[in-house]
């Protein structure tokens, strides 16, 4: 016969180890690209406590929940962080893609309120029009983004079809093909 002193660390032991494994687990999930509908990063039917509002400098708010009903490419930016190489290209890339009416690029900028953006967009070249608000971070916090910047590329349905964590090169053809191949879809994994 087990004693109960045994028999409890026995319990408390196994008890650890199934709730170590279940966090492992669950920090492995959360470290998976998401591409459905069903995972906090697609937004075709995302259910995120609230809507996921941007604002732009009109201050007319944006929603981005739902079906965009073209490819939507977020990419989020710290504007403090005075490198303006990689929005400059940014904005050169949304330049070339202006007429193409399947594509939206927006410019999130993670701040606390619009002073000193016009000035940012200006040294940045980026067009006014482009640049919207994440006043504190609320809307990436709901997307997912942890470290700016980050880009975010949705496909007419709202799936994710592309996301590039940290600085990119916009001027990469492998970029294009990912907006050409997001313009027609992208597959739902579960």
């Amino acid at each position: 016969m087990m004693q109960p002193a045994v028999r409890n660390r026995l319990i408390i032991g196994a008890a650890i180890v199934v709730a170590g494994g279940f966090m492992a687990y669950q920090m492995f999930y959360s470290m998976t690209p998401p591409r459905h509908a069903d995972h906090d990063h697609a937004i075709a039917s995302l259910d995120a406590g609230g809507f996921l509002w941007l604002e732009p400098s009109d201050g007319k708010r944006r929603n981005l929940v739902g079906q965009p009903g073209k490819v939507l490419v977020l990419h989020w930016f710290d504007p403090e962080s005075g490198d303006f190489t990689e929005q400059m290209q940014a904005a050169d890339f949304a330049a070339t893609v202006a007429d193409d009416p399947m594509v939206d690029v927006l410019f999130v900028a993670q701040a606390d309120s619009w002073e000193g953006l016009e000035a940012w967009a200006e040294a940045a070249a980026v067009p006014m029009g482009l640049l919207y608000l994440d006043e504190e971070a609320r809307t990436g916090e709901l997307f997912g983004v942890r470290r700016l910047p980050e880009t975010l590329v949705y496909d007419p349905s709202g799936l994710l079809a592309f996301q590039a964590k940290g600085s990119m090169n916009w001027t990469n053809p492998k970029l294009r093909a990912q907006i050409e191949t997001a313009k027609a879809g992208v597959e739902e994994i579960h």
